[in-house]
């Protein structure tokens, strides 16, 4: 039977289907924006953000050359942000693209080499989970020094048991359908059908996990940093833009605002895209919104 919508009413398909485009429109421009942002740092950048300028220092916000200012030792902060979006990319994609791997070799494993496997893959991944991943950052920066390789590792460490749950919970999911029984019968291999079969019907999962886990990774990159165990100078990031800026709030508080909405702006419009890419990519989602 046809429904009808009382006068003056939508329907909320439509309603939900614009919430979905809106999100996925502001996560891909602000994203865009900050891959823009890193790629010109690389070719331009309006002054050298490790030398000092001491008579320029503290300059406000709107000062001819420096638009958002100048720090204690007088270095331009939009050179700063643009170098430290940079550092960004380097440190959240290397860590999540890291576990991204680990956690999709482990996972697969865990779903198609039987009970013993799934039990230790399964058990191994518990027993990292429990270990906080600051813990793990403050001991890999006592013993290899603090820096951008450290913060990588750390959360690569930090990040490859989440992968790998979910990694395994969607590959057991496909491995239930009756194409790999037929793919099975036909004598195909293990490692054949998880190639062939699996990781294409799980990509648009590890598409989304990647995109969340790469703000996550920004997000706890500039908590490590701020805290002094995370990326120091000459490399420059967000998290340590705050740690300088902290000592002069009150005296030139937008120091401390400037990383911060970069931290904001960035991490939310990457979540925005994973949410979007999310309802996307995922089949059911979409039917149960229809």
């Amino acid at each position: 039977m046809r429904t009808t919508h009382p006068a003056g009413t939508l329907p909320t398909r439509p309603r939900r289907r614009l919430a979905i485009n809106a999100s996925l429109a502001v996560g891909i421009v602000l994203t865009i924006g900050f891959l823009v942002v890193a790629l010109v740092s690389f070719f331009w950048l309006p002054s050298n953000p490790n030398i000092p300028v001491i008579r320029d220092r503290l300059l406000p916000p709107g000062t001819a050359g420096h638009l958002l200012g100048t720090d204690v030792l007088g270095r331009d902060v939009i050179a700063q942000l643009m170098v430290g979006s940079r550092t960004s990319i380097l440190v959240g994609a290397g860590g999540a693209s890291i576990a991204l791997l680990l956690g999709t070799i482990t996972g697969l494993a865990a779903a198609a080499y039987g009970k013993l496997a799934d039990e230790a893959i399964s058990r191994g991944a518990d027993i990292m989970l429990s270990i906080p991943g600051m813990v793990t950052a403050l001991v890999l920066a006592a013993t290899m020094g603090s820096g951008a390789l450290t913060t990588i590792l750390a959360l690569s460490a930090f990040f490859t048991p989440s992968f790998t749950r979910v990694i395994r919970s969607a590959a057991l999911s496909v491995l239930q359908e009756d194409f790999i029984t037929a793919a099975r019968l036909y004598g195909r291999g293990t490692l054949f059908i998880l190639a062939r079969h699996v990781l294409p019907n799980i990509a648009g999962v590890m598409i989304v996990q990647f995109t969340l886990y790469f703000a996550a990774g920004i997000l706890t990159e500039a908590g490590l940093s701020y805290l002094g165990v995370g990326v120091t100078r000459p490399q420059i990031s967000w998290g340590m833009m705050l740690n300088e800026a902290q000592q002069q709030v009150g005296i030139s508080s937008p120091l401390a605002i400037w990383p911060g909405l970069a931290i904001v702006f960035v991490v939310l419009g990457l979540n925005l895209l994973g949410d979007g890419l999310r309802d996307v990519l995922d089949p059911k989602l979409k039917r149960r919104s229809a």
